[in-house]
């Protein structure tokens, strides 16, 4: 599941709770989320041992069968309910038997997930399995999944490109294969942004100032908080401390606040990127950013519509794609061969390439992408992607996160009131 599906999850969950809680200003929300943050790190260890107790053994029945599971994915999915793309697969590698089960979506398929690590020696695990990023360091630190050097080929490991790369790597060491190439983007209505898309916050500012007003309208949708800020010169957390008390983390809320203040943007759309899409569609708003994987829904549209990098304080930004493609350790060593295959064809250009470009999704191969073509602005978002920090309590540090900048978007200034 993506970063920003989650972040719209944790608000329905909150939004109970949030209900009774006051509007907050930028600076005392910014400072209550850093107080829970350092709270959080100082609770559970944020790095990863060096040296890992990793859970292999076994003989399998089998060992040129590989058994993968995934959650719904608008990719490799098609693994699990499209004949032919199993077929292609038959093909390429006729002496592996894959099997691949489809688990739901991962709320549900992580309470799978779960179940049977807890089991231990008597669970049931996959040889494969597609997980949320989020799970990567704490898998990692239990010692049931095998980093990806030592089991792959170099050939294979070197052709992964740099920000699905850098996203999987945890202490130096590639833990996960990258199961798509999603990525932050602005969608823009091209009739109402004829001359492209802005690439900063002063051009984000000038166009949408120029872009005509008409009742129950606005220029902008949604902007994300944590492209924002790493825009700014900022980070949510890292080296063990949080960094919402930092001048980057005040500058970037403070900007996207003052879109919404200055009539720039939807004054209910800032934190609910669903929302915001379902504005744009709607003709209602003329640009708002999410994950590149509705690129397929947006083009389908009444209007033309444009793809972008975020616009950052300088320059474009972005966030890579939350999901990953990881290899349990408990037959990995006695499965090596069969495993390489099945990563090679899920990262390959039958998975990963034409039709995985029309939904979105950029090569994260250096070999796919030299053959397949991708439109230019998402192939700069891809570029610029960074990644959320790869520590055990990511999940909980984005939860309040989300919960205090919920606040701050509520609160309203006087002279708006």
């Amino acid at each position: 599941m993506p970063r920003r599906s989650l972040v719209c999850l944790f608000l329905m969950v909150l939004a109970g709770c949030l209900a009774s809680e006051a509007p907050l200003p930028p600076r005392e929300a910014l400072a209550k989320a850093c107080e829970r943050v350092e709270t959080i790190l100082r609770q559970e260890p944020t790095a990863v041992p060096a040296a890992i107790r990793l859970d292999a053994g076994g003989v399998p029945d089998d060992p040129r069968r590989v058994r993968v599971w995934v959650y719904n994915d608008p990719i490799l999915s098609r693994l699990a309910v499209d004949p032919e793309t199993m077929a292609a697969f038959r093909r390429a590698h006729p002496d592996v038997t894959l099997d691949c089960q489809g688990i739901g979506p991962w709320m549900v398929g992580v309470q799978k997930l779960t179940v049977n690590l807890a089991a231990g020696d008597a669970g049931d695990l996959p040889d494969v399995a597609l997980v949320a990023r989020a799970w990567l360091p704490r898998l990692a630190s239990s010692g049931r999944i095998m980093p990806m050097e030592g089991l792959l080929p170099s050939t294979l490991l070197e052709d992964v490109r740099g920000p699905s790369r850098a996203a999987l790597t945890i202490e130096g060491a590639l833990y996960a294969m990258p199961a798509d190439g999603f990525c932050t983007v602005l969608f823009y209505n091209e009739d109402l942004l004829p001359d492209g898309a802005p690439g900063t916050w002063d051009e984000l500012r000038t166009v949408a100032a120029g872009i005509p007003r008409r009742e129950d309208f606005y220029p902008i949708g949604d902007i994300p908080f944590i492209e924002t800020l790493w825009s700014a010169g900022g980070s949510v957390c890292g080296g063990g401390r949080s960094g919402l008390a930092g001048p980057a983390a005040l500058e970037a809320l403070e900007f996207i606040l003052s879109l919404r203040n200055d009539g720039l943007a939807h004054p209910w759309s800032l934190g609910d990127p669903d929302q915001a899409q379902e504005l744009f569609l709607g003709g209602r708003v003329a640009m708002t950013v999410a994950s590149s994987r509705h690129l397929a829904r947006v083009q389908r549209g009444s209007f033309p519509v444009g793809v972008a990098p975020v616009p950052g304080k300088a320059g474009p930004i972005s966030a890579v794609s939350e999901n990953a493609l990881v290899v349990f350790a408990r037959y990995a060593e006695t499965k090596r061969d069969a495993i390489v295959e099945v990563l090679d064809f899920l990262t390959g250009p039958e998975m990963q390439g034409v039709e995985a470009v029309a939904v979105g999704s950029v090569p994260v191969r250096e070999s796919v992408a030299a053959r397949v073509s991708v439109p230019s602005g998402l192939a700069a978002a891809y570029e610029n992607a960074r990644h959320t920090p790869a520590i055990v309590p990511w999940s909980s540090v984005e939860f309040e996160l989300e919960r205090y900048l919920h606040l701050a978007f509520r609160w309203r200034p006087e002279a708006l009131d």
